[in-house]
């Protein structure tokens, strides 16, 4: 399209021919590893005098030695390999490099998938690329990180090592500055504490650092003051106090093996989850229990705390196809509204963050219960089949 065509064309217009440029884009970033493979393999650089590609790149291309190293990396990955006898060896991410040369990937998606695949079997490489298809990169490494944990979760478990914990506080210019590198329970519990007290406020004009800075200085005083100040119950989840969840399998559990889940998606050895649940502010959740009332029908519109937990056990996050925001982070959303007549009950609950619960009040996704699961259908200019879609980070 020319710029005045452009001027006059509709917002889907607009999108379908970016996603064209785009797809055109990727194809031509592809044709350019491939020559920058080829040249790797010819030996150009000695061939022309030079140490080395980078800077036979710098003088031809003006690229950064960081750029020529990343599509060197690139290049080695997806380019066939032609040996002195003219034969030539498959790339080591066929699929990758095919649906590149589509126009499906770009090089920040061949990054991820690169460092993926190196901790994968290769026949785990047909899932993670349609994946990415569908995706943005941040979310195909989460996928790809989960995806590693499945296959092995039920390998050996290595030999615990005693978490140290590392605090350093010092005074300087009249601040008070903190580090702390900490093990992965004691994280999650301040996660905990923080995020609720972090969340913005209408008219909040503070940035999440900021958020969070002012919200670490309440759960200091909130601390000094225990469980005898209001505001502790107030920003707590469901009312009440400061809670850890864990989810483990039950049979897991009684077998010692694999892991447990945290609120915010990390993971705890089995015995250290038999230590921890003796502890009042740790909830363990097994998979399966019945112990909690799931359903409070028409009553009330309100998320009740053991209500919240079920949703947390089942989706594990904001369900949106894509996204990586733990629960502590969402929103409980009506699949059907409450005013309608929609029930508040697991059926018909969904946990979304802020910006997915949004974007499905303010765009055309949808989301309906299928198999007990929410499922999401995009609007047709992403999909025109609108084929529904789940979010695999956080499925069981």
């Amino acid at each position: 399209m020319t710029v005045a065509v452009l001027g006059l064309a509709s917002p889907l217009e607009l999108l379908d021919e970016l996603k064209r440029k785009v797809r055109a884009l990727q194809q031509l970033q592809h044709q350019v590893l491939t020559i920058v493979g080829a040249l790797d393999q010819q030996g150009a650089a000695e061939t022309l005098g030079y140490k080395d590609l980078v800077e036979v790149f710098k003088h031809v291309l003006r690229w950064d030695p960081k750029t020529t190293r990343r599509k060197l990396k690139q290049a080695q990955a997806l380019c066939p390999t032609v040996t002195p006898t003219g034969s030539v060896i498959e790339p080591t991410l066929p699929g990758v490099a095919a649906a590149m040369a589509a126009g499906e990937l770009s090089e920040d998606h061949v990054d991820v998938l690169a460092e993926a695949m190196a901790g994968l079997p290769a026949a785990a490489e047909t899932y993670v690329v349609e994946y990415a298809r569908q995706y943005e990169p941040r979310s195909v490494k989460v996928f790809c990180r989960e995806l590693a944990y499945r296959i092995d979760q039920d390998g050996p478990e290595p030999e615990p090592v005693q978490p140290r914990n590392v605090l350093r506080r010092k005074w300087q210019g009249g601040r008070y500055q903190l580090f702390a590198d900490l093990d992965a329970e004691t994280g999650a519990k301040l996660d905990a504490l923080i995020d609720p007290l972090a969340k913005p406020e209408p008219e909040d004009l503070r940035f999440a650092p900021e958020r969070e800075g002012d919200a670490f200085c309440d759960v200091v005083d909130l601390a000094l003051r225990a469980e005898r100040h209001p505001g502790f119950r107030k920003h707590c989840h469901g009312g009440e106090r400061v809670q850890l969840t864990v989810t483990v399998d039950y049979d897991k559990l009684r077998a010692g093996i694999g892991a447990a889940r945290l609120d915010n998606g990390e993971r705890l050895p089995m015995r250290q989850v038999r230590k921890i649940a003796c502890d009042a502010g740790v909830i363990p959740m097994l998979l399966g229990s019945r112990s909690q009332i799931h359903d409070v029908g028409r009553k009330t519109r309100a998320i009740n705390a053991g209500l919240r937990r079920i949703l947390v056990a089942r989706d594990r996050g904001c369900a949106h196809p894509g996204c990586t925001r733990p629960p502590s982070h969402c929103e409980a959303h009506h699949i059907k509204s409450w005013a309608e007549g929609g029930e508040t009950n697991v059926k018909n609950l969904v946990l979304l963050c802020r910006r997915h619960h949004d974007l499905l009040h303010h765009s055309d996704w949808q989301v309906q219960m299928i198999g007990g699961v929410p499922m999401f259908r995009p609007p047709a200019f992403i999909d025109p089949q609108r084929r529904p879609r789940r979010n695999p980070l956080h499925a069981a």
